[in-house]
């Protein structure tokens, strides 16, 4: 079914999906195939940031796989992790053959993007804090945690939006600032 056939398609990018049968699919797709578990939180994000599918119909379609038991929800390191149930991992990727190849594609790639992303966020951190008198602030990136610290660095940033930069700049790859560090002592 397309839009107009009863589904709701405020904010479905072209190309996205606008049948929750189609969205159920695209679910127990990615909870079969990605590496790592796809969290509830993450699945969310994924389909609101890509316009894959109306906010309301992803929900009810989860809603509706989480009642018939197709998907299972379990706590992780604080965090729920979505599964297929094994019993259904051979339909559902049968199933699946019926959805563009290029949604299933940019829906796995985006995902195994924004995992890598969170990743990054949970292993390396970032501290702001005011600097006083000013709009500027100071900002500690940590690479790593505990004893197993390998840079911790504070720097200012004269605004937000530069802080903002800054902060994007080394969630996309922490390990550049440490290896400018070590660079910079063997010069």
């Amino acid at each position: 079914m397309q839009a107009g056939d009863g589904y709701l398609s405020a904010g479905v990018l072209p190309g996205g999906l606008h049948s929750r049968e189609e969205i159920r699919l695209l679910l127990c797709y990615l909870a079969d195939h990605l590496a790592q578990p796809l969290t509830a939180g993450l699945a969310e994000q994924l389909f609101a940031r890509e316009g894959l599918a109306n906010y309301f119909e992803y929900t009810a379609a989860l809603h509706e796989l989480l009642e018939a038991g197709q998907l299972t929800m379990s706590t992780q390191a604080g965090e729920t992790a979505l599964r297929l149930d094994g019993k259904y991992a051979h339909a559902a990727e049968e199933l699946a053959k019926e959805l563009p190849r290029r949604v299933k594609d940019r829906a796995l790639h985006a995902a195994e993007q924004l995992q890598a992303k969170n990743r990054r966020e949970r292993e390396n951190g970032i501290t702001v804090y005011p600097a006083g008198g000013g709009e500027g602030c100071y900002m500690t990136f940590r690479q790593g945690k505990g004893s197993d610290m390998l840079l911790s660095v504070t720097v200012y940033a004269p605004d937000k939006e530069t802080a903002e930069t800054m902060r994007a700049k080394f969630l996309e790859n922490p390990g550049r600032v440490y290896r400018a560090v070590i660079d910079a002592f063997n010069a």
